[in-house]
């Protein structure tokens, strides 16, 4: 009686054991991030190079993470909800997208408010940026890291651009940003707003005659095949990617692997930086070698463009608020 007893106990015990066992294999999860980036892009290559791979290594195995580029998840919108619903772990894309679901994002949208990327990150980095996570938490996202786009420039098909009223009358595909389009219609384009996946074949077909992006994003994109022949280097906007993920995803790991895959967003967001600021003189490069007319704008030319978008200032103000606009602007001065 007392050897059945003993093999009984022992054969629960290797049941209760193989079922832990199970359990945490079936808790572990492979974190899904999608992007309209495509694949050489710097945020993807950092997230594949070194966020994967360092989830895998903090967590030991309990999680992995799949990087899913050129918008193979959906529209940028869709992968934004996505992530909010846990439907996917994270996303990575331009500020614009994320405009409806945290408003004060726009105040880092306005037209020629930081001079370098150094002084945006000190900015995005410090009290700004902090007060901006728990309104992304509200919404069900958490802030891994604040990635570079970077300095948005124009191109189009038509002329090379070096005033303001060059603009005037191009139809120019922007982001679903309101920022944007307001400092758009103040120059006399007409704003087209379309998604990432469409910008090519809008372009090629001629249903709009420019867009603006990065020099990342039109070499990437391939823009000088889509009759984009000038670009002017008016770095109207300087363009950050949030890199979020699901707080409900976060929310259901254990405390060590929550802290782990936030860690390895921190270090993921360090490469990216340092990719992006070394890969923008070779995309240029590029661009230049592909015979589009590149126009460097002198600092009176640039001064007209931010003189003439300067009135976005205060609509802004009216629709996000004094106080935000102006505490934000104070804190971009005090780190220039």
């Amino acid at each position: 009686m007392n050897m059945m007893h003993l093999r009984r106990t022992a054969l629960i015990a290797i049941c209760a054991t193989t079922l832990t066992a199970l359990t945490g294999l079936s808790n572990a999860e492979d974190l899904r991030l999608g992007s309209n980036f495509g694949d050489t892009h710097s945020s993807t290559r950092a997230l594949k190079e070194v966020f994967a791979p360092k989830v895998e290594e903090l967590t030991q195995g309990r999680h992995t993470a799949s990087v899913f580029a050129n918008s193979e998840l959906g529209q940028t919108s869709e992968m934004v909800n996505q992530a909010q619903s846990g439907i996917n772990f994270g996303v990575y894309v331009s500020t614009a997208f994320y405009n409806s679901q945290v408003p004060a994002l726009g105040v880092t949208n306005l037209p020629f408010v930081f001079s370098d990327r150094e002084t945006a990150f000190k900015v995005i980095d410090g009290k700004f940026g902090e007060q901006l996570k728990p309104q992304f938490e509200e919404k069900g996202l958490v802030i891994l890291g604040f990635m570079e786009l970077g300095f948005r420039h124009i191109t189009n098909s038509k002329h090379p651009i070096v005033e303001p009223k060059g603009v005037a009358g191009l139809k120019i595909r922007l982001q679903s940003n309101p920022v944007h389009i307001a400092t758009f219609e103040l120059l006399g384009a007409s704003p087209v707003a379309l998604d990432g996946t469409e910008i090519f074949s809008g372009l090629s077909q001629g249903v709009v005659d420019g867009q603006e992006n990065p020099y990342s994003v039109i070499n990437n994109l391939r823009l000088y095949d889509a009759k984009q022949k000038y670009v002017s280097e008016t770095g109207h906007f300087f363009d950050i990617i949030v890199f979020a993920g699901s707080k409900a995803v976060l929310d259901r790991m254990t405390p060590e692997d929550r802290a782990a895959v936030i860690e390895a967003g921190r270090l993921a967001t360090i490469e990216q930086r340092r990719i992006a600021a070394e890969d923008e003189a070779a995309n240029r490069k590029v661009v230049a070698e592909k015979g589009v007319e590149i126009t460097v704008l002198t600092p009176e030319q640039r001064e007209a463009f931010r003189a003439a978008t300067a009135p976005v200032y205060d609509q802004v103000r009216g629709t996000l608020g004094k106080e935000l606009v102006d505490s934000f602007l104070a804190e971009v001065a005090a780190n220039e």
